[in-house]
């Protein structure tokens, strides 16, 4: 990389100007526009002001190549999103493996309510522990770094990008095939020991199997997708005030949609005796939050 090259490098990291870099250094504007195109160097006064302008080493500003030294994984920012995305996943495959357990264990089992909801709060307790501990921690971490100079190569994107499709195709496809086999339930004849209600809802066990398989998946091709967008990543975590009034609006809209789903999960499950069913509160309030979120990014972007 030549001398021009890093110096505009240099100077659109520190969101400098020409005319900035100009005064700063003591040169006009035509100055520094020729030492970028190469047409001039500054002399050995000027480039030792250079190197302590930008903290640099002589030797890379003239010979090196800047980009590609800063071009690395400096805050772990890698391996932070991995983890993050882990926790996300393993905290929503334990609360969907509660949820097919709790399901199994009544529907099919014709376990006690009381049996099935408590193994349920286990899970739902376990879970919640990787869904704080992992959102603390991120959260942590984005104050700590609200920056991320970008690093990945278009070939590590490029390498993901084909990954991508069957990320989401994949569980697509294991969801659908279990609405088949839910579907297929009542055509299938079933054992003289099962009531038709048990056969049921042992096909429906197997179709929320294959949603606590599939769900993670899709999570982690969404997250892992959003990791290598760290232009989104940064915007994000030094968010403008209008960014900052959106984001507060869907926090709290969100908040007080998951909290009725909850209060109608207990009163269907109490009230009514529905445990087997009230779970799907929590899809459709999720749903609801996805809406709140487009018509409030979408109201205030006009």
């Amino acid at each position: 990389m030549s001398f021009g090259t890093n110096m505009q490098y240099l100077r659109k990291q520190q969101g400098m100007t020409q005319e900035e870099l100009a005064e700063a250094m003591g040169v006009s504007r035509q100055t520094i526009s020729k030492w970028e195109s190469d047409t001039s160097h500054p002399e050995m006064e000027k480039l030792m002001q250079i190197c302590g302008l930008f903290s640099c080493s002589m030797d890379t500003l003239m010979r090196g190549s800047l980009e590609a030294n800063n071009r690395c994984d400096t805050a772990d920012y890698d391996k932070e999103m991995n983890r993050f995305t882990m926790s996300i996943c393993t905290g929503t495959a334990i609360v969907l493996a509660g949820v097919t357990l709790l399901l199994f264990l009544i529907g099919v089992l014709g376990a006690a309510d009381a049996v099935g909801t408590t193994i349920f709060l286990i899970f739902v307790v376990v879970a919640a522990m990787f869904f704080i501990v992992g959102g603390i921690s991120h959260g942590n971490y984005t104050q700590r770094h609200p920056y991320i100079q970008p690093f990945y190569s278009q070939e590590e994107i490029d390498r993901f990008d084909r990954k991508f499709p069957v990320l989401i195709a994949a569980p697509i496809a294991l969801v659908l095939i279990g609405v088949v086999l839910v579907v297929a339930a009542e055509a299938l004849p079933y054992p003289a020991n099962f009531s038709l209600d048990r056969w049921e809802a042992l096909f429906v066990s197997l179709l929320l199997l294959c949603v606590t398989i599939a769900a993670p998946i899709l999570i982690y091709a969404g997250m892992q997708k959003s990791k290598y967008d760290i232009e989104a990543y940064n915007k994000e975590c030094s968010p403008d005030e209008e960014t900052k009034r959106k984001n507060e609006t869907i926090g709290k809209w969100s908040a007080c949609i998951m909290m009725v789903a909850t209060i109608a999960y207990l009163l269907m499950g109490f009230l009514g005796d529905l445990w087997h069913i009230g779970w799907v509160v929590y899809p459709a309030g999720g749903i609801l939050c996805g809406i709140v979120s487009i018509i409030v990014k979408g109201t205030q972007d006009q």
